[in-house]
Parts: C-alpha cells; structure tokens; sequence
C-alpha cells in the first residue's frame, strides 16, 4: 500500500507539472521518486506565474495553512531540483500499475460514433393563427334575420348558423364550412350586411397552434415532423402532442432566437388561443457522432477534460468541446479521435487530485 502511495504522490506531481503548459498533459505513476532528483530545474518561474492563476480551490477541501505549507515544503528543494526531470516525464508518461488500477477502480471505454437525440425545453403560446379560422360571409345584400349559435358553440361543417333575409325578402342560410368552435359574432339581427360584411368566425379547436421560441445554437436539431409534448399551467398533469409544422427563416436580433409553430392535437378541447405553454421538443438524427460517456467527462480550470490511455495504460489529459446529450452519452466535436480510449470510471478522482496538486503549488513565491 505504501508504495501505491508513493506512486500516486508521483502521478499527481508529474502532471502538475505539465497541465497547465499543455493540454496533451501525462500522468507518470509507477517510477520512483529518488529516480527525478537528479538535475536541476529550469523554468521554475514561469511554472509558478502560470499556476497562481489557479489558487482558488478551497471547495477541495484546502485551506491557507495547507497551501503554505505545500509552498514551503516546495521551496526546500535547493535550485527547485528535479523540475525539469518531472515534466520530461510527464511528457513521456509511463503505465498505471495494476494496483493503482485497482485502488481507484479505474475503467475505460473505446471512443465511438453514436446516433445522438434528445430534448429541448421550449416556450411559448397558443397562437391566433388565421390558417386555423374560417370567417362566415354572405354573398349579395340584406339584414341579419336570426343568429342560430353562441360564442363558444361547436360545430360541425354544413351547420346552420345564421340566416339572412334578402331585399327581396327571401331567405338564406349561412353554413359552418369546418369543424370547429364560435369564436367571434360580428353582427346581430336586423345588422345591414353586404358580401364584404364577416358575420362569424370559427376556429379549429381539435388542432391549436403554438409559436415556440428555440435558440438559435439549437437550430441544428429542429426539422418539421418533430414530435413536441407540452403542458400548460391550467392543466399541469395533461400532456398535449404537437408536431413542428414550421420553422422560421428569421432570427430575432434581440433574443438570438427562432419561432417554431407547432400543430397541437386538442381533442378535448382544453387548449385555449392565447395560453402559455411549455415542454420538450423531441429531436433525433439518422446521422452519427463521436461521442464518449458523460462520466469520462470533468471540469478542470474552466475548461472540458477527459483521461486518455495510450498505448494501454498511460494516462493523457485532453481538452474536449462537446455537442449534445443524448442517453448518457455526450457528442464531442473537437478534441478526440474514434479509437481513442477514455477513462470512463475514476475520473473525477483523478481530476479531484488535480486540482488539490494545482491548489498545493499554486503560491508565486
């Protein structure tokens, strides 16, 4: 046990002394440590003005008394020995022995392609979308004789709505051409009217429309046909099935964001024009990523890690920018190849130690 001590003390140094001058960073675990004190050190000082920008980590359980004292027993060594020595070694790196596998119980996973969905949260509004309207016109001139419906009323296509009697003091009927509910009575009886005159207005209420807002870096994963399932204040519990039927070729200049309309199956006829709405919008690609576990993924600095095994064992840090989030896994753009081997379990002990190594050292003198 002892000497996996000893050689973790080592792994953690050895990549101090490299992270923060490259990020192709390699962890050295199994050499003794008499074996790095042979030459003297150079470049000492620009280590340390690069390491003090990273001297905030007491969340690491660090605090003043610890940094000094890593920033004494630090500077005992004469001339800073073995410096240079470290970091060669760290560029070259050496393999993780079986026990140090076993202390942390380190695991790994081949880099692959993956098809990639997932789900965004949008907002937005049932909309008053004239496709959705039907307006009752008369076609010729004379007064209003009855109105048969009421706002609110459903009706069905061909229902008789409202009669019209002529100048020449015949009768004629005003029909519902759409399924749908009496959204607007313009008229009421004895109103002169003529054919440009709109009587009533009908709207589609087993089909709602919503205007949704998306982002405009999510642009990439919106398509029509999407599936999109949103709730609404009024009725928490229900959820609604839309579709996207439309994206808009616009970006707002003030939101960086992008309407979405969406067709809403309203059989109920819950939804009302005008409501708030909100959920997820269902996305996938026949299309494949690389991607690796969300697990082999740390935050070290700002900045997006994962651990690298070359040839088997040694242990390379790599910065990552990633995509989308799909089943536990994450895309990544840049900074990995198909191949590569990662670390998929005992990295964020790894990445843990890091930051108390960089915390330890960090102190200019």
């Amino acid at each position: 046990m002892k000497v996996f001590s000893r050689n973790m003390a080592i792994l953690f140094l050895s990549f101090t002394l490299t992270a923060f001058g490259s990020t192709d960073a390699v962890y050295a675990v199994d050499k003794p440590y008499e074996d790095h004190h042979d030459h003297k050190g150079h470049g000492h000082e620009e280590w340390h003005e690069e390491e003090a920008n990273h001297d905030n980590y007491d969340d690491h359980g660090h605090n003043e008394k610890d940094a000094h004292k890593s920033h004494d027993d630090h500077g005992a060594h004469d001339g800073h020995e073995g410096h240079n020595d470290h970091e060669d070694q760290g560029k070259e790196g050496t393999k993780l022995d079986e026990e140090a596998r076993s202390m942390i119980q380190l695991q790994t996973e081949k880099v692959g392609r993956r098809k990639l969905g997932g789900q965004l949260k949008v907002y937005g509004k049932i909309a008053q979308d004239t496709e959705n309207y039907s307006y009752v016109t008369f076609e010729g001139d004379g007064r209003v004789d009855n109105i048969h419906v009421g706002l609110g009323t459903i009706v069905d296509k061909g229902d008789f709505l409202i009669s019209i009697r002529r100048d020449d003091g015949t009768i004629e009927k005003g029909n519902s051409d759409i399924h749908g509910m009496i959204l607007s009575i313009f008229v009421k009886p004895h109103d002169r009217v003529d054919r440009l005159t709109s009587l009533l207005s009908i709207v589609d209420v087993d089909t709602m429309r919503a205007t949704v807002d998306i982002y405009e870096k999510d642009l990439r994963y919106i398509q029509a046909g999407q599936k999109v399932y949103l709730t609404t204040s009024a009725f928490p519990d229900k959820q609604f099935e839309g579709e996207v039927v439309y994206i808009s070729p616009k970006v707002d200049e003030h939101t960086q964001s992008i309407k979405v309309r969406v067709d809403i199956k309203n059989p109920e006829h819950l939804l009302r024009l005008g409501m708030f709405v909100s959920g997820d919008l269902v996305y996938g690609s026949d299309k494949t990523a690389l991607a690796v576990p969300v697990s082999a993924v740390q935050q070290l600095n700002g900045e997006n890690i994962v651990f690298v095994a070359h040839d088997g064992e040694n242990l390379k840090l790599k910065e990552v920018a990633l995509g989308q989030i799909s089943d536990g896994y994450v895309e990544v753009i840049r900074g990995l190849e198909e191949g590569d081997i990662v670390v998929t379990k005992g990295s964020f002990y790894l990445k843990s130690e890091q930051a108390k190594e960089s915390f330890g050292h960090g102190h200019a003198h």
